[in-house]
Formats: structure tokens, sequence, C-alpha cells
């Protein structure tokens, strides 16, 4: 298993830039010198890997050439990082057509959630893993995130699919940090990445491989001492450092991608336009956030605001 599967990586949000069209109105297109520049912050901040186009990246409002240019901007960009590609849809051809199409691009690897919508058995999940895996040498990260899919698999299960070959690792969203003993019956080198954030402390500490974070865009270096404590078992600090995420965390489990934009706003520049059906943020959110990010600045552990404006002074 490749290091580039371990420890943080970030679920990376997509910036746009919006214009007015004299025929739609508002229009957007995907800012690729604000995907290239969050991706290096990413790097210098010591995060492992950025995947593009999830639930972050708001992949569902994502085209064909939109994807592929999201992942040439963060190849680009990575500096020794991976960028990983979600590749996840409700039909099979398509997400053979995502891979191809990511592999192309530059991806190092992919990430694919499990089928949703078509409610598919374990058999047709079996068969669409397999059917993506054949189709491109990329290592394969399996995500499984019931809360979107209504997929609800057994951790024996999820240990199956793991014995696909090209599968390297596991994404899980779940709420239930034992999760992590699907791994006992993994096939060796498997990685397990904990996604769901308000308790992936808890999934460190009981033997998860990394932190797949949506967080880590607005606080990198935060989620990447987050991660060193957890690996050197170091539960005091593991759980100081939870706590100074833990507001940032809940305003992103409350509000998502909007909030994010909102935070990263402030020092990147990029936009904090998003794609409907998501909304911008209220003006009850809006000053959540500001609190968050105040409180961010003010924390006396060693991670700072100062600290994330010069590393996108730099990156930029």
């Amino acid at each position: 298993m490749s290091a580039a599967f371990s420890g943080v990586v970030t679920s990376l949000i997509t910036p746009f830039v919006s214009r007015l069209d004299a025929d739609v109105g508002v229009d957007t297109e995907v800012d690729t010198f604000r995907v290239a520049a969050l991706t290096r912050w990413q790097a210098r901040s010591g995060i492992s890997a950025v995947a593009v186009a999830g639930w972050a990246g708001e992949g569902s409002t994502l085209d064909r050439a939109e994807r592929i240019a999201l992942v040439e901007a963060a190849s680009e960009a990575k500096d020794g990082m991976a960028v990983l590609a979600h590749v996840g849809s409700p039909s099979t051809a398509k997400s053979i057509a995502l891979a191809l199409d990511a592999a192309a691009a530059g991806a190092d690897g992919l990430v694919l959630v499990m089928p949703f919508y078509n409610k598919p058995s374990y058999a047709g999940i079996r068969g669409h893993v397999e059917a993506v895996a054949r189709a491109t040498a990329l290592p394969l990260l399996l995500e499984f995130d019931e809360a979107a899919t209504n997929i609800r698999l057994s951790p024996g299960q999820m240990a199956e699919l793991t014995r696909v070959e090209n599968v390297a690792g596991i994404v899980d969203h779940s709420p239930n940090p034992l999760h992590v003993e699907c791994m006992s019956g993994a096939r060796h080198g498997t990685t397990f990445l904990a996604a769901h954030e308000p308790t992936a402390t808890a999934c460190g500490l009981l033997g998860a491989d990394g932190l797949f974070s949506a967080v880590a865009n607005v606080d990198p270096a935060g989620v990447v001492a987050l991660w060193e404590a957890i690996d050197r078992n170091d539960a005091e600090r593991a759980r100081a450092l939870h706590a100074r995420l833990k507001p940032l965390v809940d305003l992103v489990e409350a509000e998502g991608v909007a909030a994010m934009k909102d935070l990263v706003h402030d020092v990147v520049g990029s936009e904090t336009t998003v794609r409907l059906p998501l909304h911008p943020l209220c003006r009850s959110a809006r000053q959540r956030s500001a609190d968050v990010g105040r409180a961010l600045a003010a924390s006396l552990l060693p991670v700072s605001a100062a600290h994330v404006v010069r590393s996108l002074k730099v990156a930029l």
C-alpha cells in the first residue's frame, strides 16, 4: 500500500468563478487557478492526498470536461501528494468512463462511492466494484456513505470487497468507530480511512490508517497535527486537537460546502459560490462561520490563521 493513501486525505472543494450570462443569468465555471493554489497549500501543510469531485467538491454538479480539468489542475500542483478522483455513479458504465478519464488526466487513484439511487443488491454492488476495478490499473478506494447512498453493508461485506483486485482501501463515513473492525477481515495492506469527522479521532485511536477530511480544506495543518497525535497514540493531545477542531467540524456538518467556501474565501480569495441545489450561507450561518474562524485564529495550539495566510500567499 502506498503511503499516499494513509495519513490525511482532503476531500477538496471546487472553487468556482461566476459571471453574468445574458441567456442563462449567473453562470459558473471551475476556477482552476484556485484549485491549483488550494492543492499546493494542502501539500505544504503535510496532507497526503487530495480527492477531487466528491461531495465536498460538488461532484454531482460537474460535467465531464470540468472533472478532467480538476484532475489536471490538481495534478500539476500536487508537489509529491497523490491526486484521487471520485468516479462514483449509479451507472457502472459511467463510473468506468469517469475512471478512464481520470487516469488519462493524471490521477494517481480513484474513489468509488457505492452506487446510489437504484438500490442494488450486494451481488450487484460487488459486480459494480469488480467492473470498475477491471477497467483501470489505478488503485481504487471504496467509499461507504450510508447517509448519502442508502447502502448499508456489514463490516464483513466491506472487508470482502477489499479482496477485489485493485481495491486499495476503504473510505468509511459511518458514525460507528467500531467499523474499523472490518479491517480484521480485509486483504492485507488495505487502508482504512475514517471519514465521519465527529468520530474520526476515535476511529484513528482504534486503528484506522488515516483520515478522509473535508474540514482539512479550511485547516489542513490542524488536521495533520491531529493525525500525527493519533499515529503516535498520544490520546491526550489528540483529544485537545479534536476539541479545537470541533466547532469547525460541527459547522461543516450543519452547513456543508458553503461553510468551507466561506472560510477559505478570506485567505485564498476564491468565490463563495456554490451550485444549486446547494445554497450560500444565510446571515446567521455566516456569523457562526466568522465566529469559528476567529476561534481557530485565537487558538493557542500551534496552528494559527497567520500560518494559513502565509501558506496560501506562498501557494499563490
